[in-house]
């Protein structure tokens, strides 16, 4: 080492000869330094300096500038980039969007979402309640709107919003996703806590329909009061039935016959059995307790009550030459002996007549077993039977002819002595009776034109306008000295009346009124009974031009009192 340290000055001189002359070399280096008598002695050479001092022999030096510009250049482009690159990733990435969410910023509705778990998740629920809103109104329709709008449902129910929740529960299996079980399951949930079993148990009906998840069906019957019960199977019967109702719990039952009508609102508390009678009947009912209403029970009967046979009848059809008796019979049936014992309404047979040529009614003649003659003349009996519960059977109709004398039907050339109905005149009229006490126009549904009416002292007459002028139409009087048809007067007796005309012999029928004839081409003749004391005789027929004339007497205590013959469409 000390070999190498004397050896450094040598070289450096050799080095410094041979470059020029060492001792100003020596000036130059020590210029501008203090002596070495002076001050500090000067710090030795090393061999390192003398190279370095060798260096700058060979290389003169030169002083470096700093380009602040170009550093200021770089520094812009780099602060630039920077800037991008932040906004960039602000901007397109879901980290940069959150984070501008937490700014406040305008920014995705996803980045809204996650913000707004964010905040629930530290407790900020109003703040969350918020953010969800404004992410949804920001993107209403998502792929997961189903997923997101469950957390806005919980954030509202975190806030004591279950109203809002329930909203959205709703519009979560109404228009997003009907199938979804999960909305139904909160929707149950938030019903139950409230105890509003009565929306619950209709609710869960819905849910099973339209997720067809067993549970929601299963916690339905859960719920409700079982299905009530009906003692007889629906379906076809042959007789009436009493249908009785039960409850498995013993709950209230209400009912309906037929399908109109709510139940239980519109229903009848079920007390006793229910009697059906023939036809199609459908009950309708529900078991009820103090909240709720079971499933409604539906059961459909068709019952059909056992028809009579047609009456049987003595007298064979034909043509006889006196006066025949009849007696009708009930035949019965099958149905009546196998079930009459039990049903004895079965065997309560009445038997409706006629032999004026109409079909029979209730209103009829009843055959009380006693024989009936046939009238003379050709006529058509006819006969139902009736069981007690009003099934009526078969029509039995048989056509006679009983040659012997008979009156005829009112006929049209049947007239008073000295007027005929729409033939005779105003004036022809006046010259017989005279102008009477008033004379007056009047309006008369009867006829259609213009009518006019005289009033005299035993009653009236009516005149209506046609192409040959007014000509009569209503005549009604009490004056004895007036002749009706068939020399007919007024203090007759009934039966000097109807021994006039026609008279088929038929009985009184239920209302005490007695069809004498019938006739639907040619008219009819009625005994009509209108009380203890007074009724009314009429015959009819009927003109081509679709008018009836109409032939009455009005009878008290069986004696005429009044007579009116009268035209009318």
């Amino acid at each position: 080492t000390q070999r190498a340290a004397s050896l450094m000055p040598l070289d450096a001189e050799r080095e410094a000869a041979r470059n020029g002359d060492t001792r100003r070399r020596s000036r130059s280096d020590g210029a501008g330094r203090p002596s070495a008598h002076r001050g500090t002695p000067p710090r030795p050479t090393t061999g390192r300096q003398m190279n370095r001092a060798h260096s700058r022999g060979r290389h003169p030096a030169r002083k470096m500038m700093v380009n602040w510009a170009m550093v200021i250049a770089v520094s812009a482009v780099v602060l630039t980039l920077l800037v991008i690159g932040g906004l960039l990733y602000l901007r397109l990435t879901p980290g940069g969007q959150l984070i501008m969410a937490r700014m406040g910023q305008e920014t995705t509705a996803d980045a809204l979402w996650a913000y707004g778990q964010e905040q629930l998740d530290q407790g900020y629920v109003d703040r969350a309640v918020a953010t969800y809103e404004k992410a949804w109104a920001q993107e209403p329709e998502r792929e997961d709107l189903y997923d997101r709008l469950f957390d806005l449902a919980d954030a509202y129910e975190a806030a004591g919003r279950a109203g809002d929740a329930e909203r959205i529960y709703t519009l979560m299996y109404e228009e997003v996703d009907q199938t979804n079980p999960l909305a139904y399951q909160e929707m149950i949930r938030l019903l139950e806590g409230q105890d509003r079993l009565l929306e619950l148990s209709a609710f869960l009906k819905v849910a099973y329909e339209k997720t067809g998840d067993s549970y929601f069906r299963r916690q339905r019957e859960d719920l409700l009061p079982s299905t009530p019960t009906a003692s007889e199977e629906a379906g076809a019967r042959k007789m009436e039935q009493d249908v009785a109702l039960l409850s498995a719990e013993g709950y209230d039952i209400y009912y309906l016959l037929g399908d109109e009508g709510e139940l239980p609102e519109d229903g009848t508390l079920y007390r006793e059995p229910i009697h059906l009678g023939e036809g199609a009947h459908v009950i309708r009912a529900v078991a009820v307790t103090k909240d709720l209403i079971s499933d409604e029970m539906r059961v459909q009967y068709s019952i059909t009550v056992p028809t009579p046979l047609a009456p049987g009848i003595s007298l064979q059809p034909g043509e006889y030459e006196r006066r025949q008796r009849i007696w009708l019979r009930h035949n019965e049936s099958e149905d009546e002996k196998l079930l009459g014992k039990d049903f004895p309404k079965l065997k309560e047979i009445t038997i409706y007549y006629t032999v004026d040529g109409q079909t029979p009614t209730s209103n009829s003649p009843i055959f009380t077993g006693d024989p009936f003659y046939l009238p003379a003349g050709k006529c058509t009996l006819k006969a139902v039977a009736v069981n007690g519960y009003g099934k009526v059977s078969n029509v039995l109709e048989r056509t006679y002819k009983v040659n012997i004398a008979f009156r005829n039907f009112f006929r049209e050339n049947d007239s008073f002595n000295d007027f005929t109905i729409m033939k005779t005149t105003r004036e022809q009229f006046i010259n017989k009776y005279g102008t009477g006490q008033s004379e007056e126009e009047i309006k008369d549904t009867a006829q259609p034109g213009d009518c006019v009416r005289i009033t005299y002292s035993w009653g009236e007459a009516r005149f209506t306008l046609n192409e040959s002028g007014y000509v009569l139409y209503w005549v009604e009087t009490d004056a004895s000295s007036m002749t009706g048809p068939r020399k007919t007067k007024i203090g007759m007796a009934e039966k000097d009346v109807t021994e006039q005309f026609r008279d088929m012999g038929q009985t009184y029928d239920q209302n005490g009124d007695r069809s004498l004839y019938f006739d639907s081409d040619v008219g009819f003749g009625k005994l009509y009974h209108l009380d203890d004391t007074a009724d009314r005789l009429d015959y009819v027929y009927y003109r081509p031009d679709g008018s009836r004339v109409t032939l009455s007497y009005g009878l008290i205590n069986g004696k005429v009192t009044k007579m009116a013959i009268r035209c009318a469409y």
